[in-house]
């Protein structure tokens, strides 16, 4: 077992928050990595390692979810994906601690603060990426997706590219643990190999309909090398 659990040090003086809810919030950070994501252990284990019945982490989930300190991704079959929010702005802490009240107010940003894409099409693109061993860094994931984004990227374009890639994954059968990393196939570009709806003025479907080789639709498409249809 790790020796620390990450979690947000205005959790510990937050008095809202109730003993059992804090002692939920540190056994998710037991199992985060360091940027407070990568979490995808059972309620069971949660609550064995926090010494209460699953009924009350899930209570308690909710809770620190409604206040800020968690965010929960449902993964339908598997265990859900958990994310100790690190980021978040702090809340106003009811009974702030001395050295809290008596710290100097910090200037505030000049800069304006881009807005964030909002989750529910990140976590599309998440579902509609292909499956590999370790569930993605969703830190990473966002900070990709929001630079693409504010770059001038449709966040669907984004949604398609990764559905394509999952379908070129399953034409070849490629093994999970060979599925590129969802940041770093945002961050260098390979979205772009898959940005393709149309091969000469038909979709992939259509071409389908028609009879024609699909396989020949992956390779002018670019999802397939032209070594491997002749396979």
């Amino acid at each position: 077992m790790p020796n620390l659990s990450i979690i947000p040090a205005r959790a510990v003086m937050d008095q809202t928050l109730t003993p059992t809810q804090l002692r939920v919030l540190c056994a998710i950070g037991i199992h985060t990595n360091k940027l407070g994501g990568g979490v995808w252990t059972s309620v069971k284990t949660l609550a064995s390692e926090a010494g209460v019945a699953e009924r009350t982490v899930q209570t308690a989930c909710q809770a620190l979810v409604e206040r800020g300190y968690l965010t929960i991704i449902p993964r339908p079959g598997r265990s859900n994906l958990y994310e100790v929010r690190l980021d978040a702005p702090p809340q106003e802490l009811v009974h702030p601690t001395p050295a809290v009240a008596a710290a100097p107010e910090r200037p505030k940003r000049t800069t304006p603060k881009l807005p964030s894409v909002e989750r529910e099409y990140i976590d599309a693109l998440i579902l509609a990426y292909p499956e590999r061993p370790e569930p993605p860094l969703y830190p990473a994931v966002r900070r990709e997706v929001n630079t693409l984004v504010h770059s001038g990227v449709n966040m669907l374009t984004l949604v398609r590219a990764a559905e394509r890639y999952a379908t070129h994954c399953a034409l070849n059968h490629t093994e999970p643990k060979y599925v590129k990393t969802l940041h770093r196939w945002l961050a260098d570009g390979i979205w772009k190999v898959y940005d393709v709806q149309t091969v000469h003025g038909r979709t992939r479907e259509e071409w389908k309909r028609s009879g024609q080789d699909v396989l020949e639709f992956d390779r002018l498409a670019g999802y397939l090398k032209p070594e491997e249809v002749a396979l």
